[in-house]
């Protein structure tokens, strides 16, 4: 009898040691502990609504912290507006079409901001969000090199459908490529722990871009972008998508709002930044 006992008591044993270490398959590490009831009843009169999801996972075990909104939105194919400037970066540099120290000549033609029409590198461009630049840099990767990429990233259906410099726009903009928000967390996730194949220094060097602020050595990085989800401009969508990064946490999220009149992406940020400090996600200063 004592013969028969001893295997699952060793079982057992192992089972709770991983318990104590917080390693069972699936679960997060441990973290600083933030309050869930408190980050729904923030959300709801701030952003909240039946178009809006919040997708939250952990970096490191892509385990689901947090999910805001019924599946049908998290997983809504989406157009990917200006976000899509990450992968759109990380392919240039990773094939030595961007060189981000190179000053890029403005060809003088007319922009919809003043703070375009400079010649530009690919920091300045990040920071003032030029379209021409980008635009540019997608004309040199050309819909090969972006079909081979964004195939092996698993971003969205993995195709540049549509206009050579604007398929990521949205279809007012004659863009067919889609991703959703549950889709932008996936793909931030594999970013963090360079499971996409491109260069490290690539993905360093988009990181530090995204960059946008640091408290107690916690630091988010994030971009925020809109544009329409269809051809008549009758709907929109708005993103803020990032990573929150510390000593004691490394958390990817995607935030999405699409309806006839979603907040921009900045006002999402703007409204959530204080909601995910109040909440333990974020210290507060």
């Amino acid at each position: 009898m004592v013969q028969s006992l001893s295997r699952p008591l060793i079982l057992l044993a192992a089972a709770l040691a991983l318990v104590a270490c917080d390693k069972l398959p699936g679960r997060a590490p441990p973290g600083p502990v933030f309050d869930k009831a408190a980050l729904e009843a923030g959300l709801d009169p701030s952003i909240g609504g039946p178009d809006t999801c919040v997708v939250m996972l952990d970096a490191k075990t892509g385990a689901s912290i947090y999910q805001y909104g019924a599946p049908s939105v998290c997983n809504r194919p989406l157009p990917p507006c200006n976000t899509f400037n990450i992968p759109l970066a990380l392919i240039g540099l990773d094939d030595a079409k961007l060189n981000p120290d190179e000053v890029v000549a403005w060809d003088g033609k007319p922009q919809p901001f003043k703070a375009w029409e400079h010649d530009v590198n690919l920091g300045g461009a990040w920071r003032t969000g030029s379209g021409w630049f980008f635009q540019k840099l997608a004309r040199d990767i050309g819909p090969d090199g972006f079909r081979q990429q964004l195939s092996a990233f698993g971003y969205g259906q993995g195709q540049p459908i549509g206009a050579p410099e604007a398929f990521w726009q949205g279809p007012a903009a004659g863009g067919g490529l889609f991703i959703s928000t549950a889709g932008q967390a996936a793909f931030l996730r594999k970013m963090a722990v360079a499971e996409l194949p491109i260069k490290p220094q690539a993905i360093d060097e988009v990181w530090g871009l995204m960059a946008d602020q640091t408290r107690s050595h916690v630091v988010l990085a994030d971009i925020g972008a809109s544009c329409s989800t269809l051809a008549n401009d009758a709907r929109s969508v708005s993103w803020w998508i990032g990573r929150m990064r510390g000593p004691d946490r490394d958390r990817v999220f995607a935030v999405s709002i699409e309806s006839d009149k979603p907040l921009p992406g900045f006002e999402i940020r703007t409204r959530l930044i204080p909601i995910f400090a109040h909440t333990g996600l974020l210290p507060v200063s």
